[in-house]
């Protein structure tokens, strides 16, 4: 009889050993690389981000979250490298391609194995925004009661412009309630929300941790026109933010510059100023876009331009270094 009862014991000391108070990711990375691997989600109270080691192309974290998360993930300079969608209890694994953060591959709930999969057959076109808004569409239309749905809206509609919004808010009101949970559209819908109200927001003046100068009020006052940028360190600031920067700074009757850091800390943020060389004004500020100064701009993407008068009208806004087609920015737009 005992022989019988030992697997049965066994079982259930498993089962007791089960964890359902927080998720857990084990994953493998393409090319089992020696690197960082760092993650960042919505709990329901606050924003959680992460760092963890990938040894010879393996990494595992967990976390806790109210209701399921969306988990981003992204390489040491924050290129990303894909998305998990998991709640507690769940033992995610999955497979990361850094080519291609569409190729990402994950089993651990049912949405997260639907959702994957899909990107996975899409992986190619998706990587063309005009095509993926198609094809998002088109998946949305067929699966209205399917939360994929939702994770799709939400995390590849395009936020650089309203008009990429207001498209997005149309396709989340024909997805129905029950999948639309707000731990998923609640920060969107706000985006959206703000979006009416953006580019009439006034700057104001900015309290930040300057570079060299520590906590410190910048002031709007001191210069009739700003060229303000919003940003994180990353390839699309090196290539194509700090060009334009170093060609405002030096050019005659140009704005005053103020780069505004939005890294995870001021240790990511101070690595990232030290390379610059700059001869304009740095700062950092903590919180992300609804950093206090920042929250009423609805900045829909990273980097960001907005050129601004010192009374804090927003002159012009824009998702890329050269709106318009302009060469620089020399003064207010006519």
């Amino acid at each position: 009889m005992m022989k019988h009862l030992l697997p049965l014991l066994l079982l259930l000391v498993a089962v007791a050993c089960a964890d359902d108070s927080r998720f857990t990711v084990k994953g493998t990375m393409e090319g089992a690389p020696t690197t960082n691997l760092r993650f960042a989600y919505y709990n329901g109270n606050a924003f959680v981000q992460g760092l963890t080691a990938v040894r010879d192309g393996e990494f595992t974290f967990g976390g806790i979250t109210r209701e399921a998360a969306v988990i981003e993930l992204f390489d040491n300079e924050y290129r990303p490298l894909g998305r998990l969608y998991a709640a507690n209890g769940d033992e995610i694994t999955c497979h990361v391609d850094p080519a291609n953060p569409y190729r990402l591959t994950a089993s651990g709930n049912p949405e997260l194995q639907r959702w994957t999969r899909w990107l996975n057959d899409h992986a190619a076109p998706l990587l063309l925004q005009s095509v993926a808004d198609s094809l998002v569409e088109t998946y949305v239309a067929a699966h209205p009661a399917d939360v994929v749905s939702t994770l799709l809206v939400v995390t590849m509609a395009d936020a650089s412009t309203p008009s990429g919004l207001h498209r997005a808010d149309s396709l989340l009101s024909l997805i129905e309630p029950a999948a639309r949970p707000m731990a998923i559209t609640g920060s969107f819908n706000a985006l959206i929300e703000a979006t009416l109200q953006g580019p009439d927001a006034r700057l104001h003046d900015i309290v930040a941790h300057v570079y060299q100068r520590g906590r410190d009020t910048l002031r709007l006052a001191d210069s009739p026109l700003w060229l303000i940028t919003v940003s994180t360190d990353g390839p699309d600031r090196r290539d194509s933010l700090l060009p334009l920067l170093r060609e405002t700074a030096a050019g005659k009757n140009a704005p005053a510059v103020l780069d505004i850091s939005l890294d995870p800390d001021t240790t990511a943020w101070r690595r990232s100023v030290r390379r610059d060389s700059a001869t304009w004004k740095q700062a950092w500020l903590p919180g992300g876009t609804a950093a206090a100064g920042l929250d009423s701009l609805a900045i829909p993407a990273l980097p960001y331009y907005i050129l601004a008068d010192s009374a804090g009208r927003q002159l012009l806004r824009s998702a890329t270094p050269r709106p318009r087609g302009q060469v620089h920015i020399s003064g207010p737009p006519g």
